[in-house]
């Protein structure tokens, strides 16, 4: 198979701890270098982010806006190759055959628009916070109350989160509707420019919003691919609910505008809220985790589940009664 063109699209914000394990990543990939860009776009950093990452052949553009979905759609205009793959400072890929090994399925499937790994890498010497999310297969609890997720836990093996699948060698094909997509087009996620452009991508690029944009366009069908890549969300449990805080933050500012609705009844919400303040049904989850990956970090779930159901309610009933009501 004749392999394509990338642009890998990395927004950085100081992020000079983790750039040159990010960027030698690639750089290291068994795949021919003079077809793989690497479009940094920098949020005007005051660390050593650019002076390191200029040792690894980087196309830079500014994006000034301290805005991280601003400086994805920066790099989308800025890449001139025909895929475009999706990265963060803080994904590493983990070995050198991953790149083919997640293009393949594009190449072999014919209606496969884009495609991801399924997992986070597994490390026992990853702090705390980050193994949980990595246990979990998450970067936000609800989703899996929601049934929203578009990673499986470290145990499952299966990708069988929707109903409309087909397992092959080295990936499940899987096809999408409005009601039921997930939260996939982040981390690891790459698809062919051309459908990006297709979609209202600018001046802010939610991959969320532009999954739904191409789901509504009638491109629906994604290789789930049985990969892992190493992504350090969040070293303490702090900064961990602390960037869900901010998100939440995001996503209620620019509610009217997003596309992508979340789409579940209201009983749904009510009833995935009740179980996630509970403690009873996380604690499930979290010792059914346990006696398949003896780590204490799944026992994280409840409290985090809690603090998060608590912080969701209480930002959306303040915003509905500002919206509402007055």
């Amino acid at each position: 198979m004749k392999l394509p063109s990338i642009s890998v699209v990395m927004p950085v914000y100081n992020e000079e701890d983790k750039i040159a394990n990010a960027l030698g990543s690639i750089r290291t990939q068994d795949y021919p270098q003079e077809r793989i860009e690497i479009v940094l776009v920098d949020d005007d950093s005051t660390d050593k982010t650019l002076e390191i990452a200029k040792k690894y052949d980087v196309v830079y553009c500014r994006n000034g806006r301290h805005d991280y979905d601003v400086g994805k759609s920066i790099g989308v205009k800025k890449a001139k190759n025909e895929y475009l793959l999706f990265l963060d400072a803080d994904n590493f890929l983990p070995n050198k055959n991953w790149l083919k090994l997640l293009v393949r399925p594009i190449l072999l499937e014919k209606d496969v628009i884009g495609a991801q790994p399924i997992w986070f890498t597994y490390n026992k010497k990853y702090p705390l916070a980050d193994r949980y999310c990595i246990l979990f297969g998450i970067t936000d609890p609800l989703t899996i109350y929601l049934k929203k997720k578009d990673r499986l836990m470290l145990y499952e093996k299966k990708w069988d989160l929707v109903n409309d699948y087909e397992e092959r060698d080295g990936y499940f094909i899987v096809s999408f509707n409005q009601d039921n997509l997930p939260t996939i087009g982040s981390v690891g996620f790459i698809i062919k420019k051309e459908y990006i452009l297709k979609t209202d991508y600018s001046p802010k690029f939610s991959h969320l919003d532009c999954m739904m944009d191409l789901i509504r366009q009638g491109k629906n069908r994604f290789a789930m691919t049985k990969l892992d890549i190493i992504h350090l969300h969040s070293a303490t449990i702090k900064d961990f609910l602390h960037k869900l805080n901010r998100n939440m933050d995001i996503f209620l500012k620019d509610m009217k505008k997003r596309r992508y609705r979340w789409r579940t009844s209201k009983l749904r919400l009510i009833f995935a809220t009740l179980e996630m303040l509970t403690f009873l049904v996380p604690f499930y989850h979290s010792l059914r985790g346990f006696i398949k990956v003896k780590d204490v970090a799944w026992f994280l779930h409840p409290y985090i589940c809690f603090r998060v159901a608590w912080m969701y309610s209480t930002k959306i009933i303040k915003y509905n009664l500002k919206y509402n009501f007055f």
